[in-house]
């Protein structure tokens, strides 16, 4: 029965939507990856997380460098020097053997910052190139999706670290294959670079963030993970084809 009389509009404020905090994010990205990324996209949050993989950076290269084997690596840094030009004199090669540890320390303390500058450039082409293609999303949320899609390289690096410091002594030129999780521990490193670089580029950590990387994309973008997959892997094979390239022209100049 009615009266006649217009009932008021209800005046209770919708339901907030509740997102997740970073560490939810960070655990969702690793099990539930679909629902993570549409509450990433939906409120992209770029500064927690970037602080957080800054740190960890920190603190794996604090528990690197004092065990890192300088020596082996300016050995390395001679090997190359004489094989281009046997005639070089002593002095310069221990000159260019103490610039090589002091350099290494220097780019070991600074290289989470540069971490940074690789993740906006990594979130700016696969953003570029999703736009290129029609998808949608801000860049905003590129940055956001490429810094949660980072957690298992992040994983790697604590693991490798770890495993270092157990072992009381860490070889920057063996690092690809401290930890197993690629092929590349197969081949020799200075018979076969550019082998050795292809295979290490086929990481179960890396492969882990690309389905990440494909899963997120595909989300903001509004794309079929079919068409997200092509862009991501495309963009992810090229750029380990010209690291391999650089490395097989590095291995031949140093032939001479």
């Amino acid at each position: 029965m009615t009266t006649g009389v217009a009932e008021p509009a209800s005046t209770l404020p919708p339901t907030a939507v509740q997102h997740k905090g970073l560490f939810a994010r960070i655990t969702g990205v690793l099990f539930s990856p679909d629902e993570t990324f549409r509450d990433i996209v939906a409120k992209p949050n770029v500064l927690a997380p970037l602080i957080l993989l800054v740190l960890i950076g920190y603190i794996c290269t604090a528990a690197l460098m004092p065990i890192t084997d300088w020596d082996a690596v300016a050995t390395a840094q001679t090997e190359q020097m004489r094989a281009k030009n046997p005639n070089i004199d002593n002095a310069t090669v221990e000159r260019v053997e103490k610039m090589t540890k002091t350099m290494g320390r220097i780019f070991g303390y600074v290289g989470p910052i540069f971490g940074i500058i690789a993740w906006l450039v990594i979130a700016g082409v696969l953003f570029l190139a999703f736009r290129m293609f029609g998808g949608e999303g801000t860049f905003g949320q590129a940055f956001a999706i490429t810094l949660y899609s980072w957690v298992p390289l992040t994983i790697s690096s604590l693991v490798m670290s770890i495993v270092a410091y157990a072992r009381g002594s860490f070889n920057p030129i063996t690092a690809a294959t401290l930890v197993k999780s690629n092929p590349a521990f197969l081949v020799d490193m200075k018979e076969h670079p550019a082998l050795f670089s292809l295979l290490s580029a086929l990481d179960l950590f890396t492969i882990w963030t690309i389905v990440l990387l494909v899963i997120g994309f595909a989300v903001m973008s509004r794309f079929t993970k079919a068409k997200s997959a092509m862009i991501v892997v495309s963009l992810w094979v090229a750029a380990v084809l010209v690291k391999s390239g650089f490395a097989a022209l590095g291995a031949a100049r140093a032939k001479g």
